[in-house]
């Protein structure tokens, strides 16, 4: 199989859930406030849908794009102790008849909330299961990524600019691909009282290959009292050969 082919099948696949290198490195909007107490254990439940379009070739050699949409599962694990962060989420969907099974890790220290001016230094893997037809696709993603983080108490902001770099590996029944990237991100986090909401760009510089990419991602949460809320999040991603738009919904338990 071809390295382009390969990359094709992967692409097509992946979903709105933090899979690609980046997407969640820095959740610089879960850390405690100053005044809060020091450890935080929140787990969320989502479900929602995720629309996939593909560029395939017709008969004639032409390119065409077709569309789908499938419903998403998901199981979001937070975890924060003083400046260090702990993310989890784990997610199943069947996309252009492809099971998808995936989980991503990742885990973040921050320097002093209290000043304006503090630091950020994170690590993460990606690990994906995708099996299309007449095929097993497997996905390893270590990653590292550093930046600033910049506090502005007033308008209730944090903003968190880093750079980091991904080692993807993809590996088939026919062959194994290697496409390293670098990871160029901004992370915007407002909380107000039970309110929350973020905002993420990163841009993905492909070292393996000639086309690179751009994610946003936003998520909102509002508390309904000190232990419930609820959330929604909406992701945009472009791939190599598809584009994947998907909205989650979802509880928010906070012990």
């Amino acid at each position: 199989m071809r390295r382009k082919d390969i990359m094709s099948l992967f692409s097509a696949a992946l979903l709105c859930s933090g899979q690609i290198p980046g997407i969640a490195a820095g959740s610089v909007e879960t850390l405690p406030d100053a005044q809060t107490r020091d450890t935080i254990v929140t787990i969320s439940p989502l479900f929602g849908w995720d629309r996939n379009e593909m560029k395939v070739r017709g008969e004639r050699g032409e390119v065409k794009k077709e569309t789908d949409t499938a419903p998403e599962y998901g199981l979001f694990f937070l975890l924060v102790h003083k400046n260090l962060v702990f993310t989890d989420f784990v997610f199943l969907t069947d996309v252009n008849d492809t099971d998808v099974f995936g989980n991503f890790a990742f885990l973040n220290l921050y320097g002093d909330q209290k000043t304006r001016i503090s630091w950020n230094v994170g690590a993460g893997h990606l690990y994906h299961k995708i099996k299309p037809e007449n095929e097993n696709i497997t996905v390893s993603v270590p990653m590292l990524k550093a930046g600033m983080l910049i506090n502005i108490p007033e308008w209730h902001l944090r903003v968190n600019p880093y750079v980091g770099y991904a080692w993807e590996r993809v590996e088939t029944q026919r062959a194994d691909v290697d496409n390293d990237s670098y990871l160029y991100g901004l992370t915007v986090a407002w909380r107000w009282r039970m309110l929350a909401a973020t905002v993420k760009y990163y841009y993905q510089d492909s070292q393996e290959s000639d086309d690179d990419y751009q994610t946003v991602r936003a998520r909102a949460h509002c508390m309904f009292n000190a232990h419930w809320g609820a959330v929604i999040r909406f992701d945009y991603m472009e791939h190599v050969t598809s584009n994947d738009t998907s909205i989650l919904f979802g509880p928010v338990y906070v012990f």
